[in-house]
């Protein structure tokens, strides 16, 4: 079953595993659009937590507990769009912190975003769920903006939150979706490619767009590339890593592992290095993505777990949120989206491609280094800034 989106030549759905045929070649200058998948497979779901309330566990290894503790910070006061299938609203994670919904498929009418799917509850609860389980920031609103369905369009969603997103304190918009390619140039799409073009303008309004990075690399036999719209870099680009050691596992495309560690690269995630696409688009940073734990969609207490860069970018959002949180509180504005990159990737940790991974995907030789998210150092990266500031007789809060 597809389902195509309306827009120039766009069919986007969900970037969750197994959804993407074998084989396919990497986008070229000449062919770079976006495509179309076909709907990922349902979501593990519960009608209840099966092991007791619980924080996401992805919390833990990126010491997001010990950032909001020391800085004091919940995302409180700040919203997240997530366009996606939409949202459980009845469910005790997000009790009285969904002010506004839409609609902007054909299922439903277009304040209704009840999420009949599973991923869009699943990634709202990573970013801010706080009840049975608890996301990166619990106090933040959520605004889900179902877009992925029969008949979904993706750009009036994008130009909502433009429109709206002062009204609303949006602060973060979360995609987790993929038109399932490889891309490694975002120069290849027309300079008016419509969502590449509302992207821009929201980054202008400091907005910050999380795009998962895709899950297609054994599929795309193991060749650096990224979905669209990952490849804009105007976005914030999120792969998967472990975030411990989850024993062996087949995923539906593909893509087997047969050890895990925590900082491993996930088989199925897509990345790209600065070495490949020099000054232009690359993987911004890795967070955990397999599996997680979140939200589900089955009444008011439901539980979800699945895996994918779907799961690692709302993960990113929800830290990005206590990241702008704490730079309004010091400083009166919000943090251009350039400056939370540049801490994302100051306060991340090192980890390396090839070095040892046991899975079935190839990986480089000598290995890459990338960077895995780590919400305390970026929170110390922006302490760092301003601290440097008052030392240099700068005022900071005006």
């Amino acid at each position: 079953m597809t389902s195509r989106l309306r827009g120039p030549a766009l069919a986007l759905l969900v970037a969750a595993l197994g959804v993407a045929a074998a084989g396919r070649p990497a986008a070229t200058a000449q062919d770079a659009k976006p495509g179309k998948l076909l709907i990922p497979p349902k979501l593990v779901q519960f009608k209840n937590p099966q092991l007791g309330v619980a924080t996401v566990e992805a919390s833990a290894y990126i010491e997001v507990d010990a950032a909001r503790t020391q800085f004091k910070v919940s995302g409180k006061g700040l919203a997240a769009a997530v366009l996606d299938t939409g949202l459980n609203t009845t469910h005790v994670d997000f009790k009285d912190r969904v002010p506004f919904q839409k609609n902007f498929t054909t299922e439903g009418g277009p304040d209704d975003a009840t999420d009949t799917h599973g991923h869009g509850t699943n990634v709202a609860g990573i970013i801010a769920a706080n009840k049975d389980h608890i996301g990166m920031a619990p106090d933040a609103k959520l605004i889900p903006l179902k877009v992925l369905g029969e008949g979904g369009s993706l750009e009036p969603a994008l130009q909502w939150v433009l429109d709206n997103h002062k009204a609303k304190s949006i602060t973060v918009v979360n995609m987790s979706l993929s038109d399932g390619s490889n891309h490694t140039d975002p120069d290849a799409f027309p300079a008016t490619e419509e969502v590449r073009v509302l992207i821009r303008k929201l980054k202008d309004e400091r907005v910050a767009v999380v795009v998962a990075a895709g899950n297609e690399f054994f599929p795309q036999n193991s060749k650096e590339g990224m979905g669209y719209p990952a490849i804009f870099t105007e976005a914030i680009s999120v792969g998967a890593v472990f975030d411990a050691d989850s024993g062996a596992f087949t995923y539906a495309n593909g893509a087997k592992v047969n050890t895990s560690a925590a900082g491993r690269i996930t088989p199925f995630s897509q990345r790209l290095h600065p070495d490949t696409a020099p000054k232009k688009a690359f993987t911004d940073v890795f967070a955990p993505g397999a599996p997680v734990t979140s939200s589900g969609k089955d009444g008011p207490t439901g539980e979800s777990i699945q895996s994918g860069t779907s799961q690692a970018a709302p993960v990113t959002a929800g830290t990005i949120l206590l990241m702008q949180e704490f730079y309004l509180r010091s400083t009166n504005e919000r943090p251009t989206v350039d400056q939370l990159k540049k801490w994302l990737r100051e306060g991340a940790k090192r980890m390396k491609d090839g070095d040892d991974e046991d899975d079935n995907v190839q990986h480089p030789n000598p290995p890459k280094e990338y960077l895995q998210l780590n919400a305390l150092g970026a929170m110390k990266a922006i302490e760092r800034e301003l601290r440097q500031k008052l030392l240099k007789g700068e005022v900071i809060k005006k």
